[in-house]
């Protein structure tokens, strides 16, 4: 690398865009992207922010801006991000590219001023701008990295949220694939309900293994029985054409008779709710088996934003006996999306008393108004109380 000169940063004299503009973005390698890793994979205490792009498990890809803006910082570390370049755009967001093996000449000259053994350093919008395409840095395998590659986060300037960078990336990669469903499993709550008579969680295998295609629809064959209260939880990847590698789901729905009680969208997660993973996902099974079952339900207390639940936050009532028609709805960025049915039976069972669903008077106050986003599905009519 000694023999690349990296002079491609721009002019020092060039202003900054103004704030709220309209910016175009392209990707940062030259090359196909293909990704070893995605936005909000659950990990155990956060979810990972970010997208891992391949580099042909080698350092010394070009790495450029991904738009227009000027870099804001640079740090430097033996762990964490290891080297990492900070690009504030004019439409208020900041790219962060990480893992690098070094930067633009420029930028490395402010580094050999200081020392470069753990430093953050920051400039003001004038003081380094960029174009995209423009070359910032080289890719390498610095900090926490397991491989080399080019880890990419998109953050809210302001706040500091991780976004998705799919949703400027997404033209650039390529994924016909539809998420996959491994196994669900059902938890009964606690003196609340039971499942097949039993009142542990349990698993069962719903999948199809290496089902490569962009849509798919499954009825599952096993029976199913149910009585009280019980919420479910679904171990379940997203995966792409051009690699063996898995991904976390984007969107996740589940339907009770046709109307939604769940509803997942990792989209963006502020920096206060990375923790919260391990209570959406079954932390303690992940500590045994190293899967993860993300809950189609609410926790108490949980403040987690991608999560939306009616109002008894995403929990079954069986209460009737009669077949009940549960739909799983996968899909992920680019569209790619299947449905999982299953049919648990409602059978009564004098161990367990369901609680009477609560009700409102007002659905469409209590919907605008008031729970967000703890309860945020349109309700359904309102049942009387028996």
């Amino acid at each position: 690398m000694s023999c690349i000169a990296l002079t491609s940063c721009a002019d020092d004299s060039q202003e900054s865009a103004s704030q709220n503009m309209s910016v175009d973005y392209r990707p940062p390698v030259d090359y196909e992207i293909v990704l070893a890793g995605n936005f909000g994979e659950p990990r155990p205490y956060h979810f990972h922010g970010g997208l891992d792009i391949k580099t042909e498990n080698v350092e010394g890809k070009r790495i450029y801006a991904v738009a227009d803006g000027y870099v804001s910082r640079l740090t430097v570390n033996l762990y964490g991000f290891g080297n990492a370049v900070y690009v504030a755009h004019p439409d208020g967001l900041t790219s962060a590219y990480c893992h690098l093996q070094r930067f633009a000449d420029c930028y490395e000259e402010q580094l050999q001023r200081t020392g470069r053994d753990t430093l953050s350093l920051s400039f003001p919008a004038g003081r380094f701008p960029v174009k995209a395409g423009d070359l910032i840095a080289i890719s390498g395998n610095t900090g926490h990295s397991t491989g080399p590659h080019l880890h990419l986060e998109l953050h809210d300037t302001k706040t500091w949220q991780l976004l998705d960078p799919m949703e400027k990336m997404a033209p650039f990669i390529a994924d016909t694939v539809a998420p996959q469903a491994h196994s669900l499993m059902a938890i009964p709550m606690k003196g609340e309900g039971l499942f097949n008579g039993g009142s542990g969680k349990q698993t069962f295998g719903i999948g199809q293994s290496d089902l490569k295609v962009r849509s798919s629809e499954h009825t599952v064959g096993q029976h199913f029985t149910a009585w009280g209260r019980v919420g479910f939880a679904l171990w379940a990847d997203d995966y792409s054409e051009k690699t063996y590698n898995h991904y976390g789901i984007r969107h996740t729905r589940l339907l009770v008779d046709g109307r939604e009680v769940f509803r997942s969208d990792v989209g963006a997660v502020p920096v206060s709710c990375h923790s919260e993973v391990n209570r959406w996902g079954d932390y303690q099974h992940w500590l045994h088996h190293r899967t993860w079952y993300m809950k189609s339900y609410r926790e108490p207390g949980m403040r987690l934003p991608v999560i939306h639940t009616n109002f008894e936050q995403g929990i079954v009532t069986f209460d009737e006996e009669r077949p009940y028609r549960l739909t799983y709805e996968l899909r992920d960025y680019q569209g790619n999306s299947s449905l999982y049915h299953f049919t648990v039976h409602g059978r009564r069972d004098a161990r367990v008393t369901p609680r009477v669903l609560r009700t409102v008077l007002n659905p469409y106050r209590l919907y605008g108004e008031c729970l967000w986003p703890r309860h945020s599905l349109r309700q359904p009519s309102v049942r009387s109380s028996r």
